[in-house]
């Protein structure tokens, strides 16, 4: 049985890295060596192999020619189609097994998407809703982290965000935890996950969205994921008991996992923000938060994980269960059942 998801979009990296003229993204995404670059003609996106049939060179370590990306180390120039298109000896003949996978991708809410399995069924609409990365009515701080653990490791530490309470303890530990209250919602395949602590001071990460630090709020964080590997993350402030209410701030978050290999991952982050908008220093102590949180924190916890879980199954290891990995629990399950359905029969 496959370990991935084929057909579903993932991500290989942000639309800005494709900024300059003739840049291309390289990235493994489900064991799968992966090139992205824009077309000259009309901006799109491409997709092939990045391996060169010839001597198996990366394509990456070519360069971009036209529409075309050149190989760095013989020349054979492949099209977005993945099929070679030009042989640098004038007249010489191109052989039939000089082609390449190519792969459908997409550009949506400053992201870039491909798609593993069957191109025909490749919908962007697919796509989870993240369009709050570019509205111009909230400011974005993004990023990118290279994990050495499983792709669903890294999905639990995001949907049982109890974690915070210890790993991020110093940024987001919450004087409400001990009143947590844990809610779980399926609607098809799309999993919600909610946390709320009642009647707290606010943690001090929230010390720049314009609270006072000495009022207690309710604090919900809730995290929606769409298969395989995106995770939505809204925080909100409420008055105590006033849910009914405008949220004193409201903060989005996108957090894209695409499994790497079984035992690495490409974690892509975007926290959005409706208040401090365009203010460079606010950015800063985001960026801040991010490396110290998912770099400096989660990443060698994600990583010692692994690291004893081996190639096992964690839930095959009978782990015990809390209440609050309840959802973790539900997604593992609807991933497990959307990837054996498409096995061959």
């Amino acid at each position: 049985m496959s370990l991935f998801l084929r057909n579903c979009w993932y991500v290989i990296g942000w639309a800005h890295e494709l900024a300059e003229s003739g840049a291309m993204v390289h990235r493994t995404i489900a064991g799968e060596e992966i090139l992205v670059y824009r077309l000259q003609k009309d901006g799109s996106i491409a997709a092939i192999q990045d391996r060169c049939p010839h001597r198996f060179v990366p394509l990456h370590k070519g360069r971009q020619v036209g529409d075309h990306i050149e190989c760095g180390y013989h020349g054979l120039c492949f099209g977005a189609s993945g099929q070679c298109v030009r042989h640098p000896v004038d007249g010489a003949v191109i052989p039939k097994a000089a082609q390449v996978k190519s792969y459908a991708a997409t550009e949506r809410h400053g992201a870039l998407w491909v798609w593993l399995g069957d191109a025909a069924a490749a919908d962007p609409s697919r796509i989870a809703d993240l369009s709050f990365l570019t509205d111009p009515q909230r400011s974005t701080v993004s990023g990118h982290m290279h994990t050495k653990a499983n792709y669903e490791l890294a999905i639990d530490n995001l949907v049982d965000l109890t974690h915070i309470e210890y790993v991020h303890r110093e940024f987001q530990a919450s004087e409400a935890f001990p009143r947590l209250i844990t809610e779980v919602q399926q609607d098809g395949d799309v999993i919600t996950t909610r946390l709320t602590y009642p009647n707290g001071r606010p943690p001090p990460v929230f010390a720049n969205a314009g609270l006072d630090m000495d009022q207690p709020i309710d604090l919900v964080n809730e995290v929606e994921w769409h298969a395989p590997s995106v995770a939505i993350l809204r925080v909100r402030a409420y008055r105590p008991g006033r849910h009914d209410e405008v949220p004193i701030f409201d903060i989005k978050s996108a957090h894209l996992i695409s499994a790497e290999t079984q035992g690495s991952c490409h974690y892509f982050f975007g926290n959005t923000r409706n208040y401090a908008l365009n203010d460079p220093a606010v950015d800063e102590k985001i960026r801040h938060w991010q490396r110290t949180a998912f770099i400096e924190q989660d990443k060698p916890m994600l990583e010692a994980q692994q690291q004893y879980i081996g190639e096992r199954d964690i839930l095959a290891m009978k782990p015990v269960l809390l209440a609050t990995d309840a959802g973790s629990v539900r997604i593992r399950r609807t991933l497990r059942r959307m990837i054996e359905a498409e096995q061959p029969t």
